[in-house]
């Protein structure tokens, strides 16, 4: 009886100890990324040729293709800038 007391004590202190160590384990355990920051430069498009500037309006035409990359290309530099500005205040928390 003394002999199945002593292993039911072991045991449960077998557990105990399994069991903080996950616990300890997935708490402890934190994944450091290091962020490479690009360096954003707006390219130099190429002047379509049919791009024309109208000095009484004061307004510029130009392609609709055109226009469209130039305002994906500063849609994807607010997106970057965003998530960049969004690492450095993580980093700056810890």
């Amino acid at each position: 009886m003394p002999r199945r007391k002593r292993l039911h004590c072991l045991l449960a202190a077998l557990a105990v100890i399994i069991l903080m160590l996950l616990t300890t384990a997935c708490v402890t355990t934190r994944t450091e990324f290091v962020h490479h920051v690009p360096a954003v430069v707006f390219p130099v498009f190429p002047p379509p040729d049919c791009v024309v500037y109208n000095e009484d309006t004061d307004t510029v035409s130009m392609p609709l293709w055109y226009w469209r990359k130039i305002a994906e290309y500063k849609i994807d530099v607010d997106a970057i800038a965003e998530y960049l500005k969004k690492i450095r205040e993580a980093g700056e928390t810890k």
